[in-house]
């Protein structure tokens, strides 16, 4: 499938539509932390619930989790 490549100079993540045993995802894929999550479609509502604030919040004090 056709991936989306979004990046500044904060971050850089590449995004495709991918097929599951479950359903379709989201492969949300970061190259420079070579990490990678796939969301389901409630999941990826969920995100429409938060404020901006909730994400200032998580991203507090540096870019990415502290901790794996």
């Amino acid at each position: 499938m056709t991936s989306l490549r979004l990046r500044n100079e904060f971050a850089d993540v590449t995004v495709r539509v991918v097929a599951t045993g479950n359903g379709e995802r989201l492969e949300i894929t970061s190259p420079r932390r070579g990490t990678t999550i796939r969301l389901d479609p409630v999941e990826l509502e969920a995100l429409t619930w938060q404020t901006t604030d909730v994400f200032t919040r998580m991203l507090e004090g540096s870019i990415g989790p502290t901790s794996l």
